[in-house]
């Protein structure tokens, strides 16, 4: 008698751990996940572009880049605006070849370089 109720007992304990088991699996399986919106760890950095004649005048414009940096490396950057005294205004930005976290925009004839 002792050895049926613990074989049972066994049993019941076995099917009780699996059924708990596979509801677990169940919730885990449809679990849902929203996806993240990168754009909200961005930031907006202040800097200042400045031409680079060898001879003549230098000049300088306002520069904020919106990105987000990484382990201390060169800002991701997802926009860069100038302002020349007014409202600021999106422009296009390039690299600049052989320098790091360097880059220029191009504004009224001008280029005006930048380290962000």
């Amino acid at each position: 008698m002792k050895k049926v109720f613990i074989i049972t007992f066994i049993m019941s304990a076995f099917a009780f751990c699996s059924a708990s088991n596979i509801n677990t699996y169940e919730e885990i399986s449809y679990y849902k996940t929203s996806l993240v919106n990168f754009s909200a760890f961005q930031n907006w950095y202040a800097t200042t572009g400045t031409t680079r004649k060898s001879f003549g005048t230098n000049y300088s414009i306002n520069i904020r880049v919106k990105g987000r940096q990484l382990l201390g490396v060169c800002v991701s950057i997802s926009e860069v605006q100038v302002s020349n005294g007014g409202n600021w205004s999106s422009v296009r930005y390039s690299r600049a070849i052989g320098e790091d976290c360097t880059y220029y925009v191009n504004v009224e004839g001008k280029s005006y370089y930048f380290t962000i």
